[in-house]
This record gives structure tokens, sequence and C-alpha cells, in this order.
């Protein structure tokens, strides 16, 4: 498949999106032009799109997060079907997932088979954390829960809440008893429960987020009354992944806008597809989508294996898929040029919506601060032991498991050192660039110990977040060879080929992003020598972009034969066609430049417009 004919995360997927019922009908709805346009009015009115959830309601959209048949994968991929048409909606219907997953973890069966009634009744959760005053930190949140006879009371208010003024079952972080004690309740919308005013948020337009106003709300502990911290963290460890996944789809819609949109926009006599400038952005679009779904589809797999053991994967996730989606979307604003911020044009509302997947569920800096956690260790001794690719394996080759099933599960981390993985990869399929990204993992890692050694990892956070950035993407990367390279998957278990776009997006992406990250750690090695004591100095990665360079160019032509043929002329299982020229465009006489622009206005640049 290509990007033509299906996103990202479902052409990655070891399984077919087609075996996840309901997943086809409610992809297959939300393709009709008609939903489309209802979504953008949504947005427009900054009213949520009630007639599409009744849609997607009856189409049994419910099973995806009841916890009777709830799936880490089903939960996941429906997050990439939503995400890629609206962020509005996406997160409406998603935070159903991360509301109930503390009643996967620990919640009695009472209270799931309550909040599956709810849901089968077309009703919703949230998940009220936040508080004004304390943002992030939730250790210092003032909501209280006392106890009444034979329940609890909750009081107090909470902010920036998605469905705080509609959805009925709200799990709600309260200090117990006035202690230093954290708990999760559940607690069910009535007379106590006072809606606040929405707030008007730059994304997510149409989706309902406001405050909520707790009067003594009777409520009932999620698990033990003062295990709250701890059913959180579990709760994130596995909610990330489905970060990753909207990501996903985000970059995947505004890829498949962006390629649309060259292929027809004409301004000087045929489509700008043709500019080289327009292509390389696209290139670049089709590379990010890869990476990120990448990531997004392997921490869902290891997530339904390995459930909170899936951590560091879930944490590559959140941060790498949101950032490098950010990017893709950027590519194709540009591509657009003015009319991405028109909003009649469709695009603005994915330039707005990619943006709140990076603070949903934890900024960046709390995920960054997680990976440094894990650098470090990964840099505390040579690089030994499995490289983890028989569990991938089984990951990829197990069935939806059910989630309540799998939240439950306390199995030791899964975080094989990348350099041993890239080191198996490099070996497995004989490429100079994935050899080179495990001498640059290498090469970060003896970098983390000598600012150890100087004190400079204890004394510079930001120093460790830019390590900590490099290993996520770098793990990305690595997502992405195993599951595109012929010779990758067979070593993480899987057969047949991906296909031709994404092999070739993926040496695109090994070009260049690889590129990129040689020259972060080159930064990082020059930023610390300044204070690393006297000795050899850090070796520069001058050879390693010339691995990574050797895969841009074939990459880059192989791409660009796609994008610039027409979908109709290709056979849903044909090759690539072959270019058509050499050149970026065919020769032609000069038109007349408008305004009084010279000959040399005529390039992407006005294309764009």
């Amino acid at each position: 498949m290509t990007p033509d004919e299906a996103p990202a995360w479902r052409r990655l997927s070891p399984l077919p999106l087609d075996r996840l019922v309901p997943l086809p009908a409610l992809a297959d709805h939300l393709d009709r032009p008609g939903v489309a346009r209802r979504l953008a009015e949504a947005d427009a009115t900054r009213t949520p799109p009630d007639d599409v959830l009744g849609e997607l309601r009856s189409l049994g959209v419910a099973a995806v997060y009841d916890p009777d048949t709830a799936t880490a994968v089903h939960v996941n991929a429906l997050n990439a079907v939503l995400a890629r048409h609206s962020g509005s909606l996406a997160i409406t219907l998603g935070v159903n997932a991360l509301a109930l997953l503390p009643l996967y973890i620990a919640g009695t069966a009472t209270q799931r088979d309550r909040a599956g009634a709810v849901l089968r009744a077309g009703g919703s959760a949230a998940m009220l954390l936040t508080e004004l005053a304390h943002g992030s930190n939730l250790a210092r949140i003032a909501t209280r829960a006392v106890p009444d006879g034979d329940g609890w009371r909750l009081t107090g208010e909470k902010h920036l809440i998605n469905g705080g003024r509609r959805h009925e079952l709200l799990v709600t972080l309260a200090r117990v008893d006035g202690g230093e004690d954290l708990g999760l309740f559940l607690a069910e919308r009535d007379g106590s429960v006072d809606a606040l005013p929405a707030w008007r948020t730059l994304p997510t337009a149409a989706a309902d987020i406001s405050g909520v106003r707790l009067d003594a709300t009777r409520a009932q502990p999620v698990g033990a009354p003062g295990d709250g911290a701890g059913v959180l963290r579990l709760t994130l460890a596995l909610s990330r992944g489905g970060i990753g996944s909207l990501a996903s789809g985000a970059a995947s819609g505004a890829l498949t806008q962006a390629v649309s949109y060259a292929r027809e926009r004409d301004v000087y006599g045929e489509p700008i597809v043709g500019l080289g400038a327009i292509t390389e952005h696209l290139c670049r679009a089709t590379a990010l989508d890869v990476l990120v779904a990448a990531a997004a589809v392997k921490a869902t797999f290891l997530i339904n294996t390995l459930g909170p053991a899936a951590a560091h994967a879930t944490a590559v996730a959140k941060y790498a898929c949101c950032r490098l989606a950010e990017e893709a979307v950027t590519e194709g604003r540009t591509v657009l040029g003015s009319r991405a911020l028109v909003e009649e044009f469709g695009y603005a509302a994915r330039v707005r919506d990619v943006l709140l997947y990076g603070v949903f569920d934890g900024t960046s800096h709390i995920l960054l601060d997680q990976l440094q956690w894990r650098l470090e260790r990964f840099a505390a001794g040579p690089p030994r032991g499995a490289d983890g690719y028989r569990t991938l394996a089984e990951a990829y080759r197990t069935g939806p498991q059910p989630l309540v099933q799998v939240a439950r599960l306390r199995v030791r981390p899964f975080a094989p050192n990348p350099a041993t993985r890239a080191a198996t990869l490099a070996a497995a399929t004989g490429r100079p660039a994935v050899g080179a990204l495990a001498t640059l993992l290498r090469r970060l890692f003896d970098l983390v110990g000598r600012a150890r050694r100087s004190g400079r990892w204890t004394a510079d956070q930001a120093w460790r977040f830019a390590g900590a950035a490099v290993l996520a993407e770098a793990e990305a990367l690595l997502a992405a060879v195993e599951l595109v390279d012929p010779h990758a998957r067979a070593t993480a278990g899987l057969s047949g080929r991906a296909g031709e776009v994404d092999e070739a997006a993926l040496g695109y992406a090994l070009g260049w992003r690889g590129a990129v990250l040689a020259v972060r750690v080159d930064d990082l090695a020059a930023d610390l020598a300044a204070d690393d004591p006297p000795g050899p100095a850090a070796a520069r990665t001058d050879d390693l972009l010339v691995a990574f360079a050797a895969e841009r160019a074939p990459a880059r032509a192989a791409l660009r034969r796609w994008l610039t043929s027409t979908p109709a002329g290709r056979s849903r299982s044909g090759p690539i066609p072959p270019p058509a020229a050499a050149s970026d465009r065919p020769a032609r006489r000069p038109e007349p430049a408008p305004d009084g622009a010279g000959p040399g206005d005529r390039s992407a640049a006005g294309a764009s417009r």
C-alpha cells in the first residue's frame, strides 16, 4: 500500500485494520465528504460534533472503550483514525480510554460494569487531574476526598478538563482526608457537580475543554484510597502510547492533504508537485509520517503484551511522535503556503491541533525527564545483553489482548539497549546507515559518561534533556527500520515486505534524520568540551554523515517518482513508475510575471500561494 491508499499506522500495523471491528466501519464513515464538512463546521462554531459522535456510537464505537471489550490495539488504532480527520473528535472520544484506564488497572468488577453500561448508553468518561494553581505538579493538588459512611465525598475545582461540562463519569485525583496521600475516585455527574465555563483553546476548538466544581460529590475509590499516585503512574505509562497514535493520525492527515494540494495546484502550467523544493518538503513529510507511525505502532503492540512494562516505548512514542508530527505538519504548511493559514482550506485546523498532543498527558519536559533517566542507565555500562527481538517478535504476532488483563500485568520493564539493537539490525540489513546509527548511540552514551564524571550531568538539566531527545528520535528510527526494512522485519518476526513508498521513506529518514542526530551529538560534545576533564577529545560524527548521506539520494528519487505520478495511473500493487524527466520541470516559454515580479519569483514560494 502507498500513502494514497492507507495512512501510515494502518500500513505498518502487523495486524490488518479490517480485523479490528468496528474500526473499518468507523473509518469508512469518517471518509465521507459530508462528515469532513460537519467536523469543520463544529470547529468553526466551537461546538462539539454531537451529530458525528452519535453516528459513530450507532456504529459501535463504545465497544472500543468498554472494559468488557477494550484492547490497546483497538484504542490506539482508532486514535490514529480519528486524529487523521479531526483533533477535536479524536480527543473527545480518546479521553474515554485515559479516564477508564485506572478502572482497568485497579477498579472493581462493579465499577467496570457500571462504566461499560454508561458507555453503551451513549455516555462518556472524563479524567479530572489538573488544577490551575498547580499545573502538572499533581502532588500539590488541593481537591479533597473525605470518608462518608461507606463512600467518600469530593470537594474542589478542576480545570482544563476534556469533557468537563458534558461527560458523565468523572475519574478524579484528590488528596485523601486532608493528608499527603493521593487517591483516584470514581464519581458520576449529579447535582453536586457544577460545570464551569469552557476555555477557548487554540487547538481542538470543538472539544469541551472546561472546568468542574465538586461540592461534596459522592464517589468510590479506584483501588485503595491512598494508591492514586501509583495507579496514575501506571495509567500514564499506558496512555502515552495512545498519544503517539494520535500524533500519527495527525501526520498522515497532513501528508494526505499536502500531497493532494501539490498534485492539483497549477500555477505555472503544471502541478507544483514537480517543483524541486515542493517535492523535498513532501519527501520530508512522508519520511516523518513513517517515523511517527512506526514508533506509535511499536508502542501499541508492546503495551498489548507487556502492559505497563512497555513504559520506555510509550515514553519514546509520546515524545518523539508528537515532536516529529509537528514537523510533518510544518512541512505540509510550507507546501500550502498562505492557504494553510486560511480556515476555509482546512489545513489551519491541522496546524493548531497537532500542538495539543505534545502537552496531552504530560508535557515534553516531563517525558524528557523520564527518558534522561533511562539514557543514564544505558550509558552506565557497555551495551551488552539481549537485544530484545524475541520479545518484540512475540508482541508483533500476538493478537489484541483484553486491556483489563494487560493493564494488570506486572513484569520486568522492557528496555533493551538501543545500541545493541542497532548493531543487530546493522548485521541483519547490511545497511551502513543502520551501523552508523549504532555508532551514534554508542557515542551518545560515551558523552553521557563524560558528563557524569565531570558533574555536568547532575548540574545541567538542559544538557540531559538534549541528550534524551536524541535518544527518543534514534529509537523512532530503529522502530521504522524494524517495521520497514525487509531483513529487519524478519529479525522482528514479521513476514512479507513493506510497501515501496515506505521503504523509500525509511531510506530518506535514515539519510536526513540520521544526519540531524549526528550533528546534535556533535553539538552536545562541543558543549561538554568546555568543562570536560583533559583527555582525548570526543570523536566527531563526520564518518557517520557519509553513511547516512548514501541513503538519501536514491530514496529521494523513489519518493519523487511516487509523488509526481498520478494515483489513477498506478495499479494498487504495482511498482513506482520511472521518472518522466530528470529535471524538476519541463522546459517551456517564460510566462508574464504577475504584478511586476521578475522571472526568479516563479518558484516554490510563489507556487504555494
